[in-house]
């Protein structure tokens, strides 16, 4: 008999089509669905230890009625995009276009290259 943790039950609320796609996965894989769930908090949960919380970005914004009327009024408003976002929308299609190489004569990656050098000796 191999060994089994204890298990305990949690209810969650989720989205209709959360539920469709988890119900079509365990059809055609054969696999229950708290395996598939427990797994899949599993490894959520291990990205968020592994990324640096600066770089993970919430899925939900929550506003205020105020600040939403506030944003509907910005998106209402006509105005021309002010020439720092030109110039990051210029510097994202040539990054996209060069496949990123036209950030290396923008950006001093010297470091990283001492760094990779240093990591063959492990």
């Amino acid at each position: 008999m191999g060994y089994q943790r204890k298990q305990v039950q949690i209810s969650a609320f989720i989205a209709e089509e959360t539920k469709a796609a988890l119900d079509r996965y365990v059809e055609a894989t054969g696999l229950k669905k708290n395996r598939v769930i427990e797994e899949a908090l599993q490894r959520h949960l291990a990205a968020i230890d592994e990324i640096p919380a600066k770089y993970i970005i919430e899925t939900d914004i929550v506003v205020t009625p105020e600040s939403w009327q506030m944003i509907w009024d910005m998106i209402e408003t006509e105005r021309e995009p002010s020439p720092a976002l030109v110039q990051g929308w210029k510097d994202h299609y040539e990054f996209i276009r060069t496949d990123g190489r036209s950030l290396e004569d923008k950006l001093d990656l010297s470091h990283l290259a001492a760094e990779d050098e240093g990591a063959d000796g492990d």
